[in-house]
């Protein structure tokens, strides 16, 4: 099974509000897209998991445009 590119869409709760977030993310399911980039805010941002909030999960061509 080839891996696919998905992008995801939420926000971020922080002290001064919500901030909204886009990430382009590698892997084999919607699923996994979704842990990955939370993942990724988590260790990168220092945001706990509880404040980030996915809304969106879509799949992406590898150019970036969207699949049908």
């Amino acid at each position: 099974m080839d891996e696919k590119f998905f992008e995801i869409k939420g926000e971020i709760q922080e002290k001064g509000g919500k901030k909204p977030f886009s990430k382009k993310v590698k892997a084999k399911t919607a699923s996994f897209a979704t842990e990955k980039a939370i993942c990724l805010f988590g260790s990168k941002n220092k945001i706990k998991r509880n404040r980030i909030f996915v809304q969106e999960t879509k799949e992406v061509k590898a150019d970036g445009k969207k699949e049908n």
